[in-house]
């Protein structure tokens, strides 16, 4: 999704709570990715892994530490070297090895410890952090993109349960008529006291349908404020949705799922190369400056020390072997998650693009049921009320026109919600560009 979207998003929230401007799929779909809670915690999983890149950073600069301390003994191997350190040592008068008195010692020393070489261990965590931190960000852009979906989804949900309410609506208002018709009828003795009574129920039934649809249409509602993350205040949802292009190709590359398992074999690759560094010798300069001062001869010296150190394990139990086996059975894992995940969203194509061309033909089959429906419904109207049709026949035409309209309601949003499903497969923003 475009960052305009999360801008636009904003701006819409503060017009909102002045002027209560319905929710357009563009404004929620802004909203969405700004305050959801899962795109605030995939903001927060990139912060970990690129802190976690710093601290791999951290391995190859020089370390800088300031020590300090203060010691009070008598134990003449300490007493001697805190004297000799303390620069106090008196040749004219030197001190009775057997009678040492006691000595205190205030030190304080900066070290400095410089890596030199880590046997690519250092440089190869260094790469498994980039890789994680690669990882998290295409792991947010996927977050991003079944939000995307979801919120469409949801609104779609809205367009179709008042489409219901609508066609409820229209179901009791016809029931309604038709029971008016009835009861003329009935009063003029040419319709049975059972067929007005049929009337009655059957427009408490559509009653009872109106009340479940609005019940549904407020629940749809819910949902999509949930995803918004919105709580309190007015919630109008626009009654349409913008026009969207269907993709042509099946070409899922791009989704961030597939280049999240890419950069984690990677970094599962990198940390192979990691373990095999246990074989090889590590080098480290290290250098400090220290001063000591004591109150027993009330005096006190500077002191350095430099020197490079090297260290080879030369054996550690098989440590090492068994983390580079560790290592290489992770990356095979990666490997194959990848591949997992590939052949998953193949599939997720292929089943996208065959929803889209069901919905297609239940749109064109629905609006021609529609139509039949509702000239059904007038004609055996027409007839009932000059007494050439049943009452039965009457109702099952005007069933038959609420069932049509609720189908056609179902297939204009579930196509609606396979277009947004073939573009969330393909790891395509919701909207095209400038939308």
């Amino acid at each position: 999704m475009k960052v305009g979207l999360s801008l636009l998003g904003i701006l819409f929230v503060g017009s909102l709570g002045s002027a209560a401007e319905p929710w357009t799929l563009e404004s929620a779909l802004g909203y969405a990715l700004a305050h959801n809670p899962d795109a605030q915690l995939a903001q927060q999983r990139i912060n970990a892994a690129q802190a976690g890149l710093q601290q791999a950073d951290a391995a190859f600069w020089p370390q800088l530490q300031v020590q300090s301390s203060y010691t009070r003994t008598d134990n003449p191997m300490m007493v001697f070297g805190d004297i000799l350190a303390q620069h106090a040592y008196n040749y004219a008068a030197p001190p009775d090895f057997n009678n040492l008195p006691n000595v205190d010692d205030a030190n304080v020393q900066g070290i400095v410890t410089v890596p030199l070489y880590a046997g690519g261990r250092n440089a190869a965590s260094r790469a498994a952090a980039m890789a994680g931190t690669q990882a998290a960000q295409q792991d947010s852009a996927a977050v991003r993109n079944a939000l995307g979906f979801e919120v469409t989804r949801a609104f779609y949900t809205v367009l179709k349960t008042r489409q219901f309410v609508r066609a409820a609506k229209a179901e009791v208002n016809a029931f309604e008529s038709d029971l008016a018709t009835a009861q003329k009828r009935l009063n003029g003795g040419t319709l049975l006291k059972s067929d007005a009574l049929d009337f009655e129920v059957r427009l408490a039934r559509a009653r009872e349908d109106l009340i479940r649809a609005r019940n549904a249409d407020t629940l749809a509602q819910r949902a999509l404020r949930n995803l918004l993350g919105i709580e309190d205040g007015d919630f109008i949802v626009a009654d349409t949705a913008p026009a969207v292009s269907v993709p042509d190709s099946n070409d899922f590359s791009q989704r961030p799922e597939l280049a999240a398992a890419r950069a984690r074999a990677r970094a599962a690759q990198a940390r192979v190369r990691g373990a095999k560094g246990g074989y090889q010798p590590s080098l480290n300069a290290f250098g400090s400056v220290g001063y000591d001062y004591g109150t027993k001869f009330d005096d006190g010296g500077r002191n350095y020390t430099v020197g490079v150190m090297a260290q080879w394990d030369l054996w550690d139990g098989n440590s090492t072997r068994g983390k580079v086996r560790e290592a290489r059975a992770n990356l095979e894992s990666a490997r194959q998650e990848e591949r997992k995940l590939h052949l998953a969203l193949d599939l997720e194509v292929e089943q996208a693009r065959l929803d889209l061309q069901t919905a297609d033909e239940r749109l064109a089959v629905t609006g021609k049921v529609v139509d039949q429906a509702k000239e059904s419904a007038q004609l055996t109207r027409a007839r009932f009320e000059q007494g050439l049709a049943l009452s039965t026949q009457l109702i099952d035409s005007e069933t038959a026109l609420v069932a049509a309209r609720v189908r056609r309601a179902e297939a204009e949003a579930d196509r609606g919600v396979a277009v947004a499903a073939l573009r969330k497969a393909l790891g395509m923003p919701q909207l095209d560009a400038g939308k």
